[in-house]
């Protein structure tokens, strides 16, 4: 009789219980997943975003996969985010999604992307701020356009570039390779003050270690000289199951010059991509914190002040 009456006494708790973790905010319980193609520059800015999202208080995860499953699993309702929608060239994936309302481009988060062809500040100081300008110093370029591996989209416009006479280029040649073989190279000569022309890009590291300029694109060289802006990618409903998540993707950008360095401390130099990400946020809060104004933590406190507590030095 009194195991009896026990259980009758613990039934209304039991329930209260069930009453309060079914009213709880879902966002707290389920993880906000992430697509992270693997290229540094995303492994970094994946890990900086959930990072300071699970000092809010979200659970987050991230998968290794490449664009194309990225965005159709977004339609399939198995990924949230993905911070690396380049366009225009991913716009032939991106597009028959966005008609079919699977996903919305939420935000540039990088807008100053760049493919292009480079040489040294000492060329560029010296007039060659263009790629019309290579051909009136081709002794000193020694007629050489250095560049990554044939088969390659660079490759493939530097040698249709030259194969049309783009720019007076039709007597230059190029030179393939991998890009550390390139970049190698490139780098021995710039230290050795000569002057070399060759296959760039940011974000990327190289701009970091190369003292470099990028030339000015002229008409035909369209192929190489190419300017990109990166979207977050985010599944349709996101704004609705994660308003204050979708919110703060809507502030979060950063420039090529941020990613570079990125790239640089975890791509070149092989630091643990947590670390580089934290302090990254712990060094530059005056960026991070104008994200997060007026939202707020899972539990309903202030997200700067959160932010700025578990990063502070």
């Amino acid at each position: 009789m009194i195991r009896s009456l026990k259980t009758v006494q613990t039934l209304p708790v039991l329930v209260l219980m069930l009453i309060l973790l079914a009213a709880a905010p879902a966002q707290a319980a389920q993880a906000i997943r992430f697509a992270v193609p693997p290229w540094p520059g995303v492994t970094v800015k994946s890990t900086v975003v959930t990072q300071l999202l699970e000092t809010l208080g979200y659970q987050t995860s991230q998968q290794e996969i490449g664009p194309v499953i990225a965005y159709n699993g977004m339609g399939q309702g198995e990924v949230d985010v993905c911070l690396a929608g380049w366009t225009p060239q991913q716009d032939p994936m991106l597009e028959p999604l966005l008609e079919k309302g699977d996903l919305e481009l939420l935000h540039a988060n990088l807008s100053d992307a760049l493919i292009g062809l480079c040489v040294p500040k000492q060329a560029y100081a010296s007039g060659v701020r263009s790629i019309a300008d290579l051909a009136d110093h081709a002794e000193r370029f020694n007629r050489t356009i250095y560049n990554i591996e044939a088969g390659s989209a660079m490759n493939t416009a530097v040698a249709e570039m030259i194969e049309t006479n783009v720019a007076d280029l039709g007597d230059w040649e190029q030179i393939g390779s991998t890009t550390p073989m390139m970049l190698t190279q490139v780098g021995d000569m710039v230290k050795n003050n000569e002057w070399a022309v060759f296959g760039c890009w940011k974000p990327h590291w190289m701009n970091v270690i190369l003292d470099m300029d990028y030339l000015e694109g002229v008409p035909g060289s369209e192929g190489i000289v190419t300017r990109s802006i990166v979207y977050t990618v985010t599944r349709t409903g996101l704004k609705q199951d994660f308003p204050e998540v979708h919110a703060f993707l809507k502030r979060f950008q950063i420039p090529s010059s941020v990613q570079d360095q990125w790239i640089y401390d975890y791509g070149y130099k092989k630091n643990p991509v947590d670390q580089v990400a934290a302090d990254w946020i712990a060094d530059n809060l005056d960026m991070v914190l104008p994200w997060f104004e007026g939202l707020h933590t899972v539990d309903g406190g202030s997200a700067p002040e959160a932010v700025r507590a578990a990063f502070s030095r």
